[in-house]
């Protein structure tokens, strides 16, 4: 698979530009964006390693932020998540990240879970903002409601959106947050 997507934010008024290659067993994704957030203008760019079940293996963010700079990797070693040189435990049930400032990663569980149409899956997930300089484990909720339909909710927080993905389960539309070009 080698793809190609140009997705733009709506709420933080942003272009992303991401591309996906599969290489022999993992799959290598890499996105650049730059936006605003309010009246901030602030680029990141990402690049994170799935195996073939779409677990993820390594993550890289690197963002500016009103000339404030900040870099930050993760890989998973067994089940323990190794952030910066530093092993965190607390995360270890984590299997998927979500990145704040894309749609992309919200493509890793729906391809990891491989839901049936009406099934639910509750997940802890790594979420990282690189605007906010955050990271924490958050519960999140994904439900299969089509083919291609997903309802999304964060269960540490009253956000819930339908999401609609492609063949691939790519993010093709996130009502108020980002559409794709």
């Amino acid at each position: 698979m080698e793809k190609q997507i140009i997705w733009t934010g709506i709420d933080c008024l942003s272009i992303e530009k991401c591309s996906i290659s599969k290489k022999e067993d993992s799959f290598h994704i890499k996105g650049e964006l730059v936006g605003n957030r309010n009246n901030q203008v602030f680029g990141v760019e990402y690049q994170i390693v799935v195996d073939l079940q779409w677990q993820t293996r390594f993550f890289s963010i690197n963002s500016s932020v009103a000339n404030r700079y900040n870099s930050i990797s993760g890989h998973k070693l067994n089940h323990l998540w190794i952030i910066d040189e530093v092993e965190y435990p607390e995360f270890s049930s984590c299997l998927d990240i979500d990145i704040s400032v894309t749609p992309f990663t919200n493509t890793l569980p729906i391809n990891r879970l491989k839901l049936d149409i009406g099934e639910s899956a509750e997940i802890d997930v790594l979420y990282l903002n690189p605007v906010e300089d955050k990271r924490v484990m958050v519960k999140q909720q994904y439900t299969k409601l089509g083919e291609h339909s997903y309802h999304y909710k964060n269960l540490w927080s009253d956000f819930e959106a339908t999401i609609e993905v492609d063949a691939e389960g790519i993010i093709t539309s996130y009502p108020k947050l980002f559409a794709r070009l």
